[in-house]
């Protein structure tokens, strides 16, 4: 019982410690909100809800079968 314990205690300590380090070293919240603004001014404002806001090409020229 005692190994167990120990070994989720251990897993715990490594989560902990990673989630710190991403947080400090790595950007975390500073980066997150960058990305987020960066995508807000990529679309803008009257398209956020309309259908042709995807990525996806929207006539691919190739020739489909019929249904």
């Amino acid at each position: 019982m005692r190994v167990v314990l120990g070994i989720i205690f251990a897993l715990f300590i490594i989560c902990f410690v990673a989630i710190v380090v991403e947080e400090t070293f790595l950007g975390g919240r500073r980066r997150r909100k960058a990305i987020k603004i960066a995508r807000e001014r990529e679309i803008p404002e009257g398209m956020v809800n309309h259908p042709t806001t995807d990525l996806a090409p929207q006539n691919s020229n190739t020739p489909h079968l019929p249904r």
